[in-house]
């Protein structure tokens, strides 16, 4: 589409700019959203103080998308026990399911906001945490446009077209001849996703985690300055 636009203003001025800018995409959230997060995190038993992942099992237009449950699962419990981490698993209504089906299947309770929250309210929850594991969803992007340290799982979707653009957004992906073959169900056995371990996932999210708290030691950042006020609170 930068391309469209850049070669429209050849046509009409002799030269064009767009194609020699880099796009930003990013956004912030209001005083008042943090706010509302913060109030909502705390309703929720949230108190700060520990490593704050949220985590977006589903994914609305397509189940090929979704690491299965099982792993998500694992992964959640794993990430309590070896990062002491609160859980947070996010989505819309129509995710409320998968998140239930995880949740059934962990050793420990995370904290359930699927389907509690308006779109803009997820904006505000996502500001606040320090790490986003997702599948290739919208939440994925919001992370990335605020700058927050996501992990994104891709299998038989296109990570050219549809990545993040930011710096702190990683694509976890072990592509199969078959993929990205963009359908909406696997008509086989889903290699794509299954070969992501939950220990692999668990690396990642370690060190962006110690990545967080190394640059948090040198500099406090707005999000540092919310959490903390969620932990005095």
């Amino acid at each position: 589409y930068l391309n469209i636009v850049n070669e429209l203003e050849e046509a009409l001025g002799g030269q064009g700019q767009i194609a020699g800018e880099s796009p930003d995409g990013s956004f912030h959230i209001s005083d008042s959203r943090h706010a509302e997060a913060l109030k909502l995190l705390r309703a929720e038993g949230v108190v700060g103080g520990r490593p704050l992942i949220a985590v977006c099992p589903g994914s609305i237009n397509s189940r090929a998308k979704r690491w299965p449950p099982d792993r998500f699962a694992l992964l959640a419990d794993m990430l309590m026990d070896e990062l002491s981490a609160d859980i947070l698993l996010i989505g819309s209504p129509e995710e409320l399911k998968v998140s239930r089906e995880i949740t059934t299947l962990m050793r420990h309770t995370p904290v359930v906001l699927t389907g509690k929250t308006s779109l803009a309210q997820l904006a505000g929850i996502i500001s606040l945490v320090d790490l986003l594991i997702t599948n290739d969803t919208g939440p994925a992007h919001i992370a990335a446009a605020m700058g927050r340290p996501t992990l994104v799982i891709f299998g038989p979707t296109n990570p050219l077209t549809t990545s993040p653009f930011s710096r702190a957004a990683e694509i976890v992906r072990h592509p199969p001849d078959c993929a990205p073959c963009m359908l909406r169900d696997c008509p086989i056995d889903h290699r794509c996703m299954t070969a992501i371990s939950p220990q692999e996932i668990l690396n990642r999210a370690r060190f962006w985690i110690e990545k967080e708290t190394l640059e948090g030691e040198t500099k406090t950042s707005p999000n540092e300055m919310k959490v903390s006020q969620l932990s005095r609170s």
